[in-house]
């Protein structure tokens, strides 16, 4: 990975569960960075000890401090600091933040000394950052400083055709922590894999592997276990339809020209196909 070598701060965006911790902690580990990997989940620190956790406080600061303590900050000097869900961050804290990134120092709460900090910053988002910056939900200026470098995590339900070998991983990992074999999954599990629309991704997608090696239902509820098999069957065509288009508009970067020719359609039967399986990209095949 060419960005985890860089000494730059990073931006990750994505849903729930796409895999943005993941993500963090490996940038880490091949960065080279000797310090630690520290994360903070901004969404699930109170805004009344979020400041004293962030950046530390000193002996007697206010009352029930009785020593000083650094904070997360200085404990990721010399290697990453993971701010988790800062979409979340309140505005009074993302101004302070601000500071911290552009002098790379901090002064301890109850103190005026200034401690220089070695670190990298990776901040993750739920939201989109740039629409709570027109809500005023965000801070413009700390938007643009972290935006130096975003890497957009793709939802699970945008990349269907990782979703097959990504559950086979899983289960197998699964069995090995459990030490029972793996069932075979048959055409009607398969079906419902890839026809889910996976709201929490590849977290939700590992619980369902779960489920599977322990033999509980796929996705914890009601399974439609009696669909007809040909109406089940059509729905399984469809989604792997739609998958080889999605992959060869990806790998052509969206030409329709190319996708034509490679998958030996005419250009009207791909409209009316991508159409049909309510493809966004049908809007921009233009028949001509």
């Amino acid at each position: 990975m060419n960005t985890a070598n860089l000494s730059m701060d990073l931006l990750l965006c994505g849903e729930t569960g796409t895999g943005k911790d993941t993500l963090a902690k490996r940038i880490h580990d091949l960065s080279g960075r000797t310090g630690s990997f520290i994360g903070m989940n901004c969404a699930a620190i109170p805004e009344s000890l979020a400041e004293s956790q962030l950046f530390g406080v000193v002996n007697g600061a206010y009352t029930g401090v009785s020593r000083s303590r650094e904070g997360y900050i200085e404990a990721a000097c010399g290697g990453t600091l993971y701010l988790d869900e800062i979409d979340s961050m309140p505005l009074s804290l993302q101004a302070k933040l601000l500071r911290i990134l552009e002098t790379r120092g901090i002064e301890r709460l109850g103190s005026t000394d200034f401690i220089p900090v070695d670190l990298r910053v990776i901040a993750s988002a739920q939201r989109p950052l740039d629409e709570l910056v027109e809500q005023g939900l965000f801070r413009r200026d700390l938007f643009f400083r972290l935006n130096v470098l975003t890497i957009q995590m793709p939802a699970l339900r945008k990349r269907r055709e990782q979703i097959l070998p990504l559950f086979d991983q899983f289960t197998q990992q699964v069995a090995a922590d459990f030490g029972c074999p793996v069932a075979e999954l048959d055409n009607r599990l398969v079906q419902l894999l890839l026809s889910h629309s996976w709201p929490g991704n590849i977290r939700e997608l590992k619980s369902a592997a779960k489920r599977f090696v322990l033999g509980f239902p796929l996705l914890g509820g009601d399974a439609p276990a009696d669909r007809d098999l040909e109406t089940g069957l059509k729905t399984q065509l469809r989604v792997i339809e739609r998958m080889l288009i999605e992959d060869a508009l990806k790998r052509h970067k969206h030409s329709l020209e190319a996708v034509v020719q490679e998958l030996e359609i005419p250009r009207r039967t791909l409209y009316h196909r991508m159409k049909e399986l309510g493809m966004n990209d049908a809007e921009e095949a233009v028949i001509l």
